[in-house]
């Protein structure tokens, strides 16, 4: 009889949280420091002042870590709130991505790999079913 392995998805998907909202708060903290933007137009040079969204991400990445740690203690309740948590993580930062793209697809990678782990766990922490001789569950 074969033993079963102990399913880790939920702790590394937390910790792919944990560690994409930590990225984002120092990312954000990193460009608090006043960094200008500025785009040179027809009618002259347009600056950017993107402390808005620098809070914005900072924000994010609180929420991020706020849900990646029960995630990643096994707490199967918090499977939503980090679902809905990605997806606003995942929005700020394509509506972000012009402005730093690397940024944006690190954490976006990170949050869509945590995301899938998620939602594999939940398909398959159904009840288990009696199974029939033939392998199909029972009716």
């Amino acid at each position: 009889m074969a033993t079963r392995q102990p399913d880790r998805s939920l702790p590394l998907a937390g910790g792919l949280l944990a560690g994409a909202g930590l990225f984002d708060i120092l990312a954000g903290i990193g460009d608090l420091g006043g960094n200008v933007y500025v785009s040179l137009h027809s009618e002259g040079l347009v600056v950017y002042d993107i402390t808005g969204w620098v809070w914005v991400h900072v924000t994010t990445g609180v929420l991020l870590m706020a849900t990646g740690l029960p995630v990643a203690l096994g707490r199967r309740r918090w499977g939503p709130v980090a679902l809905v948590a990605g997806a606003v993580a995942v929005v700020v930062h394509l509506l972000f991505a012009p402005y730093h793209p690397v940024d944006a697809l690190i954490v976006v990678g990170l949050v869509l790999a945590a995301v899938r782990l998620v939602v594999r766990h939940r398909r398959g922490s159904r009840p288990d079913e009696p199974v029939s001789p033939a392998g199909r569950p029972s009716r």
